[in-house]
């Protein structure tokens, strides 16, 4: 999460340098900078876990799922 952080960081300030709107990677990069600010450091459940919560459900990730797939939020 950290060096995505960096890296969509680095890109979105690119863009804005050259005049160039970066929509969807501002948005990324609110998603990221939240999970952040929640301690979600590690793995990539943590965007699950942000839309999870906002949709009010739970999202169930079969035992057979890629390890990245896992929850590692609180």
């Amino acid at each position: 999460m950290r060096l995505g952080h960096k890296d969509v960081s680095l890109a979105t300030a690119l863009g804005r340098e050259y005049g160039v709107p970066m929509r969807l990677a501002n948005l990324a990069l609110e998603e990221i900078t939240e999970a952040l600010g929640r301690g979600w450091a590690t793995g990539t459940g943590s965007f699950m876990l942000l839309e999870e919560e906002r949709a009010g459900v739970a999202i169930k990730v079969p035992r057979s799922a890629p390890a990245d797939l896992e929850q590692d939020g609180p």
